[in-house]
């Protein structure tokens, strides 16, 4: 082969090479499969956004009666998220639109959700970085089922005090208590929690008395008439306290003569730093 061939034969294999070269696909990222770790609802991932990676995906499969949360923390108000449910093939959420920065959808059948993270490579400075968390919550009727405490009184002490912390995983607690026929019940709720809530429920009689959700008041009293056994019901919303955060009340019941005075209430320790139950 002459010099000359000899470079015309590499001359066409290097511009085979580069050809092939530009010719091949730029693969983007696979999208991270978001688990749970057991006995948690929920799960957290945390992301850097920038100019040249301005989008991160997820995937996270839900299963049929299940409730999917997600909610979106960033300093920087131009990150976005969008949420496509991949069974359907359909987009269920684009925050860029709505505002919203945080959401939920309860699921009729197994779904696998498709969420991207995003922000406009226009709205974020060259080197600058846009850090957000984006928390995904999973959870159902079973999930949020609650044991039951039964509330006893101590001789001549009208009042008896439940110390208790809430969490993602364990959102409510039960507390039954019987309060015999000629008596009051008070029940009073302290928390430094503003979400926590209490309800209660006349078992003896199949009737819902009250919900703190809907009257704003974090006390509730009641003559009774005939023996009747309460239950009574503090939750939190799961959504109000994702990533481990924990919610810590000190339940109040007091049993006294119907029409006589309310006597002072018990002392709690329901504070930023009381001890977890």
């Amino acid at each position: 082969m002459s010099r000359f061939d000899f470079l015309r034969s590499a001359l066409s294999l290097s511009l085979g090479l580069a050809a092939a070269c530009v010719s091949l696909p730029v693969l983007a990222d696979a999208p991270v499969n978001v688990t749970f770790a057991a006995n948690s609802v929920w799960a957290q991932e945390v992301g850097n956004l920038d100019r040249s990676s301005d989008s991160l995906n997820y995937t996270v499969a839900i299963a049929a009666g299940k409730t999917l949360q997600l909610n979106l923390l960033s300093r920087n108000p131009n990150v976005q998220f969008k949420v496509t449910d991949q069974s359907q093939g359909k987009v269920m959420l684009d925050s860029r639109k709505t505002g919203e920065t945080t959401w939920s959808t309860t699921n009729v059948a197994d779904t696998t959700y498709a969420i991207q993270v995003y922000i406009d490579p226009a709205a974020i400075a060259s080197g600058e970085t846009a850090k957000y968390a984006l928390q995904v919550g999973q959870y159902g009727a079973a999930d949020l089922q609650a044991p039951t405490t039964a509330v006893t009184f101590e001789a001549n002490q009208p009042w008896a005090v439940q110390n208790w912390t809430l969490a993602s995983n364990a959102a409510s607690h039960n507390f039954s208590v019987a309060i015999a026929a000629g008596m009051a019940v008070t029940v009073n709720l302290v928390s430094s929690n503003p979400q926590v809530q209490f309800k209660v429920d006349d078992q003896t009689h199949a009737k819902k008395l009250v919900d703190t959700a809907t009257t704003g008041a974090k006390t509730w009293s009641e003559s009774v008439a005939d023996t009747t056994t309460y239950l009574i019901q503090v939750y939190v919303d799961p959504a109000a306290l994702p990533s481990g955060q924990k919610a810590q009340f000190a339940l109040q019941v007091g049993q006294y003569a119907s029409g006589a005075t309310q006597p002072a209430a018990a002392a709690s320790a329901a504070t930023a730093e009381s001890p977890a139950r």
